[in-house]
């Protein structure tokens, strides 16, 4: 080492004594810049100073001011500045100076099988006081993808986790993450570029009827896809029978559905009961309502001001057929009435036959304002003369009504009362007969229908701005869940 230090000043000594008066040295240049006293110049070499560990660099003894070496612990340019090692862009032995790297710069969502992706950030500050190092991440990202940081302080040194999510509608395409810390007048930055998939665009501008995602898209069933539905404002969809209004259908269970609605799903409401319930045939129960979204597999549902109506449930029906010995004949008692139908377009119970007196039930209305038909109704006095005696029929008969939309059909009321007289000359009206029925009164008529779902889940997750529940609100009506 000694000899080599010999021969670097001997080296020294010869190019000073070939320089001007000024005492400057030129390395590959005749004639040094006259501000330098030492000029280098070359178009394939650098200047190599010492390479240094920081703690052979700690290890200097009483360094001069202005002393410069390579610092290969951090990978940095330093000087001593006769207090302290600093780097060129320091001011002073206070200034923070760090590390920042970025363990991966590239990441990729599928949005089928992940809606995230993360790398690792190091922070490690090797100058300056202890001043914190916030880390943050710039907002240049489109709607729908986020990034977070685990950790946004640092004092000294950390690992901070950056995690990226890309939900179902976000746009695909290729994005830049950037990251800052910032410590003092020392800033650093990272980018993490992530890749996000694309996925089934599907746009619904004209009214459906019992809409099928899978069927009416031809989407595959034997993979895994991911696959957006948007319902435009003012559209209209609708469903007959059972069917729901609209149905994510026969997808791969691990596939992935994004509904952005603004439209109306209006789902049919169940036809009202008819029928005596009681006795003579028919069940009398109203029917249920529909579901208006029916999912199949794990959905990212926005409600964005549109409307997710459950059909109302058919009202159940009302009937009594009883036979009545009076004496004088057999008088066999027919009366009910049927259930009105659920919001939109349930039908009112009719049973049409079968009963001497029968009231049906009313059909619901349809569209957005659809309100449950009333069930039937008798409570008019009926007259009438059989087996030369007069009878009044005083009925309280009431079908249940409809449901209307997310409302479930009522129960239907029914009693009677019986009055038969017979007019005997010189003694005048003689009561037979002034009994109610059913007697004794009965337990219950047939219940009227369930309404139909605003959302059907059948255990599939559901994510967005709907929460399971029950809903009376002006966007929706009806159950949210299982």
């Amino acid at each position: 080492m000694k000899l080599f230090f010999r021969i670097f000043v001997f080296s020294i000594l010869i190019c000073s004594s070939l320089s001007d008066s000024n005492a400057q040295v030129g390395i590959n240049i005749l004639q040094p810049d006259s501000s330098a006293i030492l000029h280098l110049e070359s178009t394939n070499r650098g200047f190599l100073p010492p390479r240094l560990t920081r703690q052979e660099r700690d290890n200097i003894a009483a360094p001069k001011p202005g002393l410069m070496v390579f610092n290969t612990t951090d990978s940095v340019m330093q000087y001593h500045n006769g207090e302290c090692w600093i780097s060129t862009w320091q001011r002073n032995c206070r200034d923070c100076a760090f590390n920042f790297q970025l363990d991966n710069n590239a990441g990729y969502i599928d949005r089928i099988f992940s809606n995230s992706d993360t790398a690792q950030l190091f922070v490690n500050q090797f100058a300056g006081d202890t001043t914190t190092i916030a880390v943050y991440i710039v907002p240049n990202l489109p709607q729908g993808i986020t990034a977070t940081l685990s950790n946004f302080i640092v004092n000294g040194s950390d690992t901070i986790t950056l995690t990226v999510n890309a939900d179902i509608f976000a746009p695909p395409g290729i994005y830049p993450v950037i990251v800052q810390a910032v410590c003092g007048n020392t800033i650093g930055n990272q980018v993490f570029i992530v890749a996000v998939d694309t996925c089934f665009e599907v746009d619904i501008n004209t009214p459906q009827t019992n809409y099928n995602l899978q069927v009416a898209n031809s989407l595959p069933t034997n993979v895994p896809i991911c696959v957006v539905a948007r319902i435009a404002s003012g559209v209209t969809l609708q469903n007959t029978a059972a069917a729901p209004v609209f149905t994510t259908g026969n997808l791969h269970p691990d596939s992935r559905v994004g509904i952005w609605n603004k439209g109306d799903f209006l789902a049919r409401g169940g036809n009202g009961g008819a029928g005596a319930g009681l006795s003579g045939g028919g069940s009398g129960v109203g029917d249920n309502g529909t579901n208006a979204l029916n999912l199949t597999v794990h959905t990212h549902v926005v409600n964005d001001n549109g409307r997710l109506y459950g059909g109302g449930g058919g009202g159940g029906s009302v009937g009594l057929i009883q036979a009545i010995n009076l004496g004088i004949g057999t008088f066999t008692l027919g009366i009910g009435a049927g259930g009105g139908g659920g919001a939109q377009a349930g039908i009112g119970g009719n049973l049409g036959t079968g009963f001497g007196y029968y009231a049906a039930g009313q059909n619901a209305t349809s569209g957005i304002f659809a309100l449950g038909g009333d069930g039937g109704i008798l409570s008019t006095p009926i007259n009438f003369n059989l087996f030369g005696a007069n009878f009044t029929l005083t009925p309280n008969v009431e079908g249940g009504d409809g449901g209307d939309y997310g409302i479930d059909g009522t129960q239907g009321t029914l009693t009677v009362n019986v009055l038969v007289q017979i007019s005997i000359p010189l003694i005048g009206n003689v009561t037979l007969l002034n009994q109610n029925f059913p007697n004794p009164p009965p337990t219950g008529f047939p219940v009227g229908g369930v309404a139909g779902n605003a959302v059907k889940r059948n255990g599939n997750t559901m994510i967005g701005n709907i929460n399971d529940g029950y809903f009376q609100s002006s966007n929706i009506k009806g159950r949210v869940g299982n």
